[in-house]
């Protein structure tokens, strides 16, 4: 079955300051994805760092810039990147600017948030 999401205001509103899930298990079993909203000075995870040890993420910024940091380092993502993050690795985003960064996620296999 196909869905289709309209990913408009109101949905990226409810993801503000968080992470929203749009297509789950019971839709794919081989996915999880959806939206977040990282607003300004905002931390994910808020210490330490996160990790997905069986999956791959895959995050489009729609709009704004974050950094993307990983154990050996940081880099700028920003409107247009497609960030491709390869299961197992340590990470976190933070937005150092004064305007919201909103990324499109996805990661293959799903895991439980």
């Amino acid at each position: 079955m196909v869905e289709v999401f309209h990913i408009d205001e109101k949905t990226w509103d409810s993801s503000s300051g968080k992470v929203s899930v749009l297509v789950d298990e019971s839709l794919s079993g081989r996915l999880i994805a959806g939206v977040v909203v990282l607003e300004p000075g905002q931390r994910l995870p808020a210490k330490g760092f996160s990790q997905h040890l069986e999956s791959d993420e895959l995050a489009y910024v729609v709009e704004g810039s974050a950094i993307f940091g990983k154990e050996d380092g940081e880099f700028l993502i920003k409107e247009s990147d497609l960030v491709f993050n390869p299961r197992g690795t340590k990470h976190y985003v933070i937005n150092p600017g004064d305007k919201p960064c909103k990324i499109i996620w996805a990661l293959a296999p799903p895991i439980k948030l």
